[in-house]
């Protein structure tokens, strides 16, 4: 557990020294411990369900950076701000993103689709 997290820490890291990582040409490529961003101008589209939106909307645009908002494929989302640094702001969210998304976290993991006001959607 604490070698995943190890991991994961150190490709978040890596991955937040720029946004612009290249996308994989197929899935073979892509490993399974570091993210893979692409990025796009999807917007408030991307936000799946009215109370997150709405969060979004009157919490998360205002907030101070850095901040990081995270959501699965089944509606689970959580956001945070005010850390002191992008990685902080990633990893805080997608903590409490899989806390929300529960057993429902292996099959539609919680990815980040913004930070610091930048879309993005993850590709994996």
């Amino acid at each position: 557990m604490k070698q995943g997290i190890l991991v994961l820490s150190a490709a978040l890291l890596a991955g937040c020294a720029s946004y612009e990582k290249p996308v994989a040409t197929s899935s073979s490529e892509v490993s399974a411990a570091e993210p893979v961003f692409e990025q796009a101008a999807v917007g408030e589209g991307w936000i799946m369900t009215n109370q997150a939106l709405k969060s979004y909307r009157e919490g998360y645009v205002s907030a101070t950076r850095h901040k990081a908002f995270a959501q699965s494929a089944v509606g689970a989302w959580s956001w945070k701000s005010n850390r002191t640094s992008a990685t902080h702001a990633i990893q805080n969210a997608l903590i409490d993103c899989r806390k929300n998304n529960g057993r429902h976290e292996a099959d539609h993991p919680c990815r980040i689709i913004n930070v610091d006001g930048q879309w993005s959607v993850s590709v994996r």
